[in-house]
């Protein structure tokens, strides 16, 4: 999609949207490849286009249930770009300051320059209409009056509303739909918090975007994990000072907690599924003498190793297995393992709004199994005395405590295993009575991550 009479960020937001609803895309990856495109594109402009994408995204039930209302069609019978075209503009009048006027017109020229110019006249009423009229009216029922409001599917708004009561998981979706920060974690061999937060202000400052905080990054401490900066108002990682010298790594908060969870200083740490690295550059930053990260992905474990050496954490080695059948280490020989499981990413949809839309309940049973079968064979390879560390970035029952009860069942050679003291700024509401990690983005500002010890007496 692109016209001269449609800005750079849209034309990128209709592009990146496309590839995410016709080819399953990641939302990010779509973004990335779509900003790409136009090099010379303004930094605000990129991030418009960014805002535009993940806010779409974001709201798309209630985006849809609007156009649904104003529309002579069912919404299925839309032309893709057609429909797009109309979710963009809507989330632009009714969640941002821009122009109504500039909304609706690069909405129509948008589907002008797909080729569809038939259907401009179709785009255009729908807009104005939902411009000038009423709002939709929403369900009466609450569960889907809450799925609608807060674009999250029918399956997990009940099952949330089940587990935690109508009010707080209004709570949780609110939270999936607020904006995460940059979360970055400093890589302590190569530079501090401290040294890093100096260094992005005097940057600023430079560049002339500072010292005023509205103009330039804003950087404060994370408030779980003592290597975590939150940055925001940054322009792409990439372009942050520090990244080519490895001085930090992209790393929610609650990833990096379950990374001091499994640290194992002076030791080796097989790190089962560990593309796309994240948590095997940091055991290795944290004093592992070795971590051997494996997946089945050889593709993924290149991604490792670049990120490994940007990071100059060379105790980080790479092999290509699948973690579903036995591992190939000598049985029982390993004391540190960590299994990264693959999962369904519930607990991220604050980064990854997309994956509302594409998981159903059969994908989270689907994946309990396979997180079942790789547990299995890593623990094939833990030693008597040896630790395993379990984590998934969901929140979902099936995916974490069900896995630890059936454990402790099953295996009387298992029992939990206590972090060692300290190992997070504050545990406050971080650790279950039962030893899980539970971290949640309406509880504690990160994402849902779900993570257990055992230890093999």
């Amino acid at each position: 999609m692109a016209s001269p009479r449609v800005s750079g960020a849209r034309a990128a937001a209709a592009e990146a949207l496309l590839r995410v609803e016709r080819d399953q895309a990641y939302a990010g990856v779509s973004l990335q490849a779509a900003l790409a495109e136009r090099p010379g594109l303004d930094p605000r402009d990129a991030a418009l286009a960014s805002e535009l994408v993940l806010g779409t995204l974001r709201f798309q039930l209630a985006l849809d249930h609007a156009i649904a209302a104003a529309a002579d069609r069912p919404l299925e019978k839309l032309e893709l770009p057609v429909l797009l075209a109309l979710r963009l503009a809507v989330y632009q009048l009714r969640h941002t300051r821009v122009p109504a006027h500039a909304a609706v017109h690069e909405s129509v020229e948008l589907v002008k320059a797909a080729g569809i110019g038939r259907a401009a006249g179709f785009v255009n009423a729908i807009l104005r209409r939902i411009q000038r009229g009423p709002a939709a009216p929403l369900p009466a029922d609450p569960l889907d009056r809450l799925s609608v409001e807060q674009s999250h599917p029918l399956w997990l708004v009940r099952r949330w509303a089940d587990r935690l009561g109508l009010e707080e998981a209004r709570a949780l979706c609110e939270a999936n739909n607020r904006p995460a920060p940059l979360t970055l974690r400093v890589n302590v061999r190569r530079s501090s918090p401290e040294a890093l937060t100096e260094r992005l202000r005097e940057t600023s400052e430079r560049e002339g975007r500072g010292p005023d905080p509205a103009r330039g990054p804003r950087v404060v401490p994370g408030r779980w994990a003592a290597a975590a900066l939150l940055v925001e108002g940054a322009g792409p990682p990439s372009s942050l000072p520090g990244h080519a010298e490895g001085s930090f790594q992209v790393q929610d908060e609650a990833a990096q907690l379950v990374g001091l969870w499994a640290a194992a200083p002076g030791a080796t740490v097989l790190d089962v599924c560990a593309a796309p690295g994240g948590k095997a550059c940091q055991l290795a930053e944290l004093g592992a003498t070795a971590v051997i990260a494996l997946d089945v992905s050889r593709r993924k474990l290149g991604r490792v190793e670049e990120e490994a050496r940007r990071l100059g954490d060379t105790e980080v080695r790479c092999v290509t297995a699948d973690a579903r059948v036995p591992l190939p280490f000598r049985g029982a020989s390993l004391r540190h393992v960590l299994v990264d499981a693959p999962c369904s990413g519930l607990g991220t949809l604050r980064r990854h709004p997309e994956v509302r839309y594409r998981r159903t309940e059969a994908d989270v049973v689907r994946l309990a199994a396979l997180q079942r079968q790789i547990l299995q064979a890593a623990l094939e390879t833990l030693a008597p005395g040896g630790v395993l560390t379990y984590a998934v970035c969901s929140t979902e029952p099936e995916e974490g405590e069900a896995h630890l009860a059936d454990l402790l069942r099953e295996r009387p050679d298992l029992g939990v295993a206590p972090p060692e003291p300290g190992w997070a700024r504050t545990e406050d509401g971080l650790v279950t009575s039962a030893g899980l990690l539970a971290t949640w983005p309406h509880r504690h500002g990160i994402d849902g991550f779900v993570a257990f010890r055992v230890r093999r007496r």
